[in-house]
């Protein structure tokens, strides 16, 4: 029997094409398409999954939802971002945002079925931040950070970006982002905001 799905995103060409594009596949009946903050009005009894496109506007109204309770739900999400990890680590479907479609409907699929299902790079991360503890305390774990790349580590906390960062430190654009980069390896960060909360957590930065 098909899936009764939902698909929630505030893009409506991001509806339009996973409908058309789930409905080809087959084993799937899109019965509901709209936004988050609309889909519990709506009223649809036996609902099975609910696949969610986690926009920006969308990750805030996440937490007011709860996801608690109703259908199981597939999340497409950035795979650069944090949440990503931490939805994972509370036993949600997540997939990255450009998931084919195959990927999509064999997720949803396995979230029906009580399973957690995730791409293989999502889910390495994922093992990877959890074995960090999500932040790590002490420096020592790190590798070490050259002069520079403290410099521009002080200057990523101040929320500064590439271009400001070269103006502040005098170098090229491409070289700041060179060392934006560095930074982000060494710390294994997801992210700029990521490196800042360890390098602070570690003392490499005063807060």
């Amino acid at each position: 029997m098909a899936l009764r799905i939902a698909l929630i995103s505030t893009s409506p060409l991001v509806l339009a094409g996973l409908r058309t594009g789930l409905s080809d596949l087959g084993g799937v009946d899109v019965v509901w398409t709209g936004q988050l903050a609309d889909w519990q009005d709506a009223g649809l009894a036996g609902l099975d999954v609910a696949i969610v496109d986690v926009g920006a506007d969308a990750a805030q109204a996440l937490d007011a939802v709860g996801l608690c309770g109703g259908p199981a739900f597939v999340l497409l999400a950035d795979d650069q971002s944090n949440h990503a990890n931490l939805w994972l680590e509370e036993g949600f479907t997540v997939l990255p945002r450009d998931a084919t479609l195959d990927m999509i409907a064999g997720a949803a699929h396995a979230a029906a079925a009580g399973l957690v299902a995730s791409s293989r790079q999502l889910w390495a991360d994922t093992l990877r931040f959890t074995r960090l503890g999500g932040l790590r305390d002490g420096a020592s774990d790190f590798e070490p950070l050259t002069p520079r790349e403290r410099e521009v580590l002080a200057k990523i906390t101040l929320g500064l970006g590439n271009r400001e960062i070269a103006d502040a430190l005098q170098i090229s654009t491409h070289t700041a982002k060179f060392h934006v980069a560095q930074i982000i390896s060494k710390l294994d960060a997801n992210s700029r905001a990521h490196a800042v909360a360890k390098a602070l957590r570690a003392g490499l930065v005063e807060q």
